[in-house]
């Protein structure tokens, strides 16, 4: 049974969601406001967290800046759920301090503890996944080892026509079927569906500097950064050495430039040399630091947009040309079609 954190001032809204997560089986903790919340969450170590935003005592923001401060409850989902911030730069920040969603009131009860369930499973997932990369070495020696076992995994992987053999991903192939699929779906029922390309800044200059093997074992890192920043529902790919890509079903364009400028902050400010990576010459060495911390640049684009858009292609093309913007102005930039065609 999931253990779920309930923080909201409102006794009446509090009451109503201990109802209904109780209805759908999870054990539900409550708290009046986010003071309160930081000592039950500590105590209690809750699966998920449901945080309003606007509160007395301590608002949800400053809850959420505390309890993803703590190594104790930092790991803990949280998901905003607030009437009061509505607007877009409230949403980005709420992102930007570590939620995983931000919901507003009202609701459909169904659709939020579906939402919730996506949440509990995606972090199932990446913990599964973080375990899993806590097995990858810091040395070189180690990481050629990981490398020769992907190399031998790598027959089996190809017979599976839908996985990057590199990264675990899915391949263009599969991107490819799930795009037309996404914009059908999305044509037929009057839905938005967003994709977004992100394409890494001067990677060039990692194989230059320090080899294909190191610039493997970074792509390898920058999946897992991917993948940890986006939703259960996304469909997230590589479609070229250095490109990812990522479709946002039901998503329009503000949403998916939120989804974007996350994805891009967190490779951001990542690392991904670390300062004992040995097996390296002197050269190496000195070079090394300047690709620890690396951009990428974004294009977005989105169905439906101004003007006719018939096809997935037309969809990708779009999002092509946001990419190709965003690295003729300035690189490490999230750029949505409407701009380009602005």
């Amino acid at each position: 049974m999931a253990k779920i954190l309930v923080v909201d001032d409102n006794y009446e809204m509090l009451e109503t969601l201990e109802r209904i997560f109780s209805f759908y089986q999870f054990e539900v903790i409550t708290a009046e406001n986010g003071k309160i919340a930081i000592e039950r969450a500590e105590k209690e170590n809750p699966d998920v967290i449901l945080l309003d935003a606007y509160m007395p005592v301590m608002d949800g923001f400053e809850a959420c800046q505390k309890l993803k401060a703590d190594k104790k409850t930092r790991e803990i989902p949280i998901v905003f759920l607030t009437a009061k911030y509505i607007e877009t730069e409230k949403k980005i920040a709420g992102l930007e301090l570590g939620a995983d969603d931000y919901l507003l009131k009202p609701f459909n009860s169904k659709e939020l503890v579906t939402r919730i369930k996506l949440i509990l499973k995606k972090t199932e997932m990446m913990r599964a996944l973080q375990n899993e990369n806590a097995n990858l070495s810091l040395t070189h020696d180690q990481i050629m080892k990981e490398l020769e076992a992907l190399q031998n995994e790598k027959r089996n992987l190809e017979r599976n026509s839908f996985i990057d053999s590199l990264t675990g991903l899915y391949n263009r192939k599969y991107f490819d079927t799930r795009l037309r699929e996404e914009f059908l779906r999305a044509k037929r029922y009057g839905n938005s569906v967003s994709l977004l390309l992100t394409d890494v800044d001067e990677f060039h200059k990692i194989n230059e500097s320090l080899g294909y093997q190191i610039g493997d074992y970074i792509l390898m890192k920058m999946a897992n950064v991917i993948l940890t920043n986006t939703r259960t529902t996304d469909v997230v790919a590589r479609i070229k050495e250095e490109k990812y890509a990522v479709i946002l079903p039901e998503t329009d364009e503000e949403g998916g430039f939120v989804e974007g400028e996350r994805i891009r902050r967190a490779l951001q400010e990542s690392d991904y040399i670390e300062d004992n990576l040995i097996g390296l010459d002197n050269l190496k060495r000195r070079r090394k630091n300047e690709h620890k911390k690396m951009t990428v640049s974004v294009g977005l684009a989105t169905y439906p947009a101004k003007g006719r858009m018939e096809s997935e292609t037309e969809l990708y093309e779009a999002a092509l040309q946001s990419l190709a913007y965003a690295k003729k102005n300035g690189k490490n930039i999230t750029v949505a079609a409407s701009k380009v065609r602005e």
